[in-house]
């Protein structure tokens, strides 16, 4: 049975690929490591670093679930390490990943219909809305719509 990856999971374990070998680089001073390596100290130094994380403009990157998203693609990869058999045990065992819940608000049908009608004089601000009003339609973050 062959199993594929779509194309947005392949670019987020592309993208924790990507901070790891960050992580290796700037706290390790390395390029890379052994499997055998992997222990909870590093899993917990590696979510250090992710909550930490800040762009070339120095802004921090992730929020908490953020951080917990790249940390279950990479215990993900450290699963499958251990079903291989290339590892023993799974640093992941005593590691527990903490979501936080949060309760988002909603337009009303009045809400949105008046955001719709609304006519901005700037023309970055009346795109910036449609945008909105597109997201709220397709369920598209903001995110994704840029």
């Amino acid at each position: 049975m062959a199993f594929v990856l779509k194309r947005g999971t392949i670019k987020n374990y592309y993208t924790t690929e990507k901070y790891l070998y960050k992580f290796l680089l700037k706290k390790r001073r390395l390029k890379d490591i052994y499997l055998k390596q992997l222990n909870y100290e590093f899993i917990t130094d590696f979510e250090h670093f992710l909550r930490n994380y800040r762009n070339s403009r120095k802004q921090l990157m992730l929020s908490n679930n953020g951080v917990m998203k790249y940390l279950e693609w990479f215990k993900k990869m450290v699963n499958l390490a251990v079903k291989l058999e290339w590892m023993h045990k799974n640093p992941f065992n005593q590691f527990q990943l903490q979501y936080q819940k949060y309760d988002r608000a909603y337009l009303s049908e009045r809400e949105l219909e008046l955001l719709e009608s609304t006519e901005f004089t700037s023309e970055r601000l009346q795109r910036i809305k449609d945008c909105f009003v597109f997201s709220c339609y397709t369920g598209l973050s903001m995110v994704d719509i840029a």
